[in-house]
């Protein structure tokens, strides 16, 4: 058996430079030492729960939206979220989502806000939840085995949702599915869009990513330049799985053929997938550079099995002298 090895706290440390540690750990070796830590310190396993609950805040919160839309008569809106789901999956792939939609539109339309106050509900505690989950798998990761008290956590899961949920949000939206909307402005409005959905997206990237990095862990996190390289590493894998999936399901033909009625549910829990693991991977960035830091070389260690056998030394002795000894003073 083995176990990912703690990362001790260096809030404390000065006189060093996180680019310098960097270059003298090797970034390849770096890298390698990090995926080790994610999969010693189980990040699969939490990357599969966030994935679950990215999925359960996704549906419901399409509900939401557009029955909010419907329901203040914004038919510009509907038009626009339309718009990014058919762009986000084309075709067969898009049906959960636009089934989601045609829902939320008949909700808002007819009035009806408790199915549209259930979805937001439903949102927010998948959100909260999957920030929950997202605090354990960092913790354990830097190699922390205690969960903050259950108040506290899902206090603190509740703040990053409203935070860092909200600028991933909005940098998924601008990066992925931006230029799927840029029709609906003036021309004017359109340039601007085009020129600064980039620089933005990626701005609420890097905040959000930052805000999860320094509090997600239950321990005292250094400065943020000893976070910016695992923040760096998780925004360009997360960007490239954004933008990745959202071009493969525009220009593949096949996908909603090959799955059929379930290509929705494939396309959407393959990105909620690899954006989970793209985030604890990136935590697992920031854990192993500080663990060269601090002098730890290794990002996991053995453990001896609990359930060996005694050796035969064990059950007759410490050593041949010993037996002769015990031989000798049983008396005649």
């Amino acid at each position: 058996m083995s176990t990912v090895t703690s990362v001790p706290e260096t809030f404390e440390l000065s006189g060093d430079d996180a680019a310098e540690t960097v270059a003298r750990s090797h970034p390849p070796t770096l890298l390698k030492k990090a995926f080790v830590r994610f999969r010693y310190g189980d990040g699969f396993s939490f990357a599969r729960s966030m994935a679950f609950q990215f999925l359960m805040t996704l549906i419901p919160g399409t509900i939401f939206v557009v029955g909010l839309a419907a329901a203040m008569g914004d038919g510009r809106l509907q038009a626009v979220l339309r718009t990014m789901i058919e762009s986000l999956a084309p075709g067969p792939a898009g049906d959960v989502l636009l089934s989601a939609f045609a829902q939320g539109a008949e909700a808002g339309s007819q009035g009806d806000m408790v199915a549209v106050i259930v979805g937001g509900a439903a949102m927010i505690v998948s959100a909260v939840t999957a920030m929950a989950q997202l605090q354990r798998g960092s913790s354990r990761i830097y190699g922390v085995d205690g969960d903050r008290p259950t108040v506290r956590r899902y206090g603190l899961a509740t703040i990053l949702t409203l935070t860092a949920g909200v600028l991933l949000t909005v940098a998924f939206i601008l990066t992925a599915l931006g230029g799927s909307v840029r029709g609906y402005f003036e021309d004017e409005l359109s340039k601007l869009w085009t020129w600064f959905r980039w620089p933005v997206g990626i701005l609420a990237l890097t905040v959000g990513l930052a805000t999860l990095f320094k509090f997600a862990p239950n321990r005292r996190q250094p400065g943020i330049s000893w976070l910016a390289t695992g923040g760096s590493v998780a925004a360009l894998a997360w960007v490239a799985v954004s933008v990745g999936l959202a071009f493969y399901l525009n220009a593949s033909g096949t996908f909603g053929e090959t799955y059929g009625p379930l290509a929705g549910v494939i396309g959407l829990a393959l990105w909620a997938q690899l954006s989970a693991i793209a985030i604890l991977y990136g935590v697992a960035v920031a854990a192993e550079l500080e663990a060269e830091r601090s002098g730890v070389c290794e990002p996991h260690e053995e453990e001896p099995a609990d359930n060996d056998p005694p050796s035969r030394v064990d059950l007759e002795g410490d050593s041949p002298a010993n037996a002769s000894d015990m031989t000798e003073a049983v008396p005649a």
